[in-house]
Order: structure tokens, then C-alpha cells, then sequence
């Protein structure tokens, strides 16, 4: 009779503590294989909400639970590349380079990611719309749409990063744990694991994020090379009243 109840006083402790770190972890992270055996973890933002920051997000800043490299950046002027608005100012209206055909747009706290044509941008319209609203808009590559595979054969191995749109229209930021996934392979995998759309993150030397587990900061990325030439950062940031 004591060791039934010995049991049960631990299987209840241990219950506690379960229920405490996941009220202290916004982040809720999980670990997923595909049927090739390619390991990837998928960061779940929880409470929080998505959006972009154009200055480093201080890790002892308590509004931030996460932090990852979003936009690509312009080499020439250390500025986001085609980052067309932000925060509702427009700061350009055609994109610098012809290859990135995804849009990736944050709008009172709801985000949307659409496919544009590469070589193209968005119209006026679309352009003045997010200012109107003191939205954000930006533009990287598009790896997965409508739960099709853009990329084809061939092309650079790295660690790829990706902020999804599951099937259920949540969102989820995925990153693989080998250094060796083309693009191609990342959208396959992807899709297998229940992406509708997915859209590039900055990666390589530029790959350094961070996420905080009870308040203690945990980095991500296998480079981290380039950290100090990040020039923005898709944020999960905590409710305001935490």
C-alpha cells in the first residue's frame, strides 16, 4: 500500500513539473523524421505572436521567446534585401533583384504568405494596401505553395530554415538538423510533413536564432559565422501582458 501511494505522489509531481515547463515555454519544440530518415525540428510559436524586427532582438529583452535571420541581406548596403514596407513606410517600391517569388506579409497581427512570378513584384495597389495598414511586407524565395514543390534538381546543400503554413493554417518555423538538404529535398520534406506553403529564411553563415526554454536562451544554427551582418529577424514575441 505505501509503494502504490510512493507512486502516486511521484506521478503526480512529475505531472506538475510538466505542466509548469510548458506554461514557461512558449516555444513548444518537436522533433520530426521523414520517411528518408531526414531529421527536422519544428518550432511551434504557442501564444506568441510573428512578426519582423529591423533591430537585433535583445535576448534579455522578455517580449522576445524567439529569434531567427528572416529576409536575405544586401551585401552592398548591409540593409533586408526587398524588404518593401515596414511597419507601414514604404521604403521601396520594386524589388532589387529578379529571383525571389514569394511574399511574405504581416498585417495586425495575421500573416500571409502568396506567390508572385519571378522577376516580378507586387502592384501599387498591393504595395499601398500594407501601408495603409502600418503592415509589413517582404519578399524571399518560395520553396512550397499551395502544397506544391517549387524548387527543382540540383543547386547548394546547407541547413534550411522555413517559416510554414501547415495544412490547418497554423504557422510554425522548420529547420533541419543536417547541414546537407538542397532546396529541392527541403520542399519534398516539407510537404511530407504537412506544408500548404513555406517560405525561406535566411541560412548559411547567416543562420545564428535563439529560443528561450524557462528564460534560459538556447541558439540554433550550425554556422553562425556572419551573426553580426543579420540585418532583420522574424521574432515570436510573448503576449504583452507577460
Amino acid at each position: 500500500m505505501k509503494l502504490v501511494l510512493s507512486i502516486s505522489l511521484i506521478l503526480v509531481l512529475l505531472s506538475l513539473i510538466n505542466c509548469t515547463d510548458n506554461s514557461e515555454r512558449e516555444i513548444r519544440i518537436e522533433k520530426r523524421k521523414t520517411k528518408k530518415g531526414n531529421v527536422y525540428t519544428f518550432f511551434y510559436p504557442q501564444d506568441c505572436s510573428i512578426g519582423l524586427a529591423t533591430q537585433r532582438p535583445d535576448p534579455k529583452d522578455k517580449r522576445y521567446a524567439f529569434s531567427v535571420a528572416a529576409a536575405y541581406t544586401d551585401l552592398q548596403t548591409s540593409q533586408p534585401l526587398d524588404l518593401l514596407v515596414y511597419n507601414g513606410k514604404v521604403l521601396q517600391t520594386n524589388a532589387k533583384v529578379g529571383f525571389l517569388d514569394g511574399v511574405l506579409t504581416f498585417i495586425n497581427n495575421t500573416i500571409s504568405i502568396s506567390h508572385i512570378a519571378k522577376g516580378q513584384y507586387p502592384t501599387s495597389t498591393q504595395i499601398e494596401e500594407v501601408r495603409k495598414k502600418k503592415g509589413t511586407l517582404l519578399l524571399q524565395e518560395l520553396l512550397v505553395y499551395d502544397g506544391k514543390n517549387l524548387k527543382g534538381e540540383g543547386g547548394s546543400v546547407f541547413q534550411r530554415r522555413a517559416l510554414v503554413e501547415l495544412k490547418d493554417h497554423r504557422f510554425v518555423v522548420v529547420e533541419s538538423v543536417s547541414d546537407y538538404v538542397t532546396m529541392q529535398q527541403f520542399g519534398d520534406d516539407l510537404i511530407e510533413m504537412g506544408a500548404w506553403k513555406a517560405i525561406y529564411l535566411d541560412m548559411g553563415d547567416w543562420d545564428e536564432g535563439w529560443y528561450k526554454s524557462s528564460d534560459k536562451v538556447v541558439k540554433i544554427g550550425n554556422r553562425r559565422s556572419q551573426t553580426g551582418r543579420q540585418s532583420n529577424w522574424l521574432v515570436f514575441a510573448r503576449p504583452l501582458s507577460r
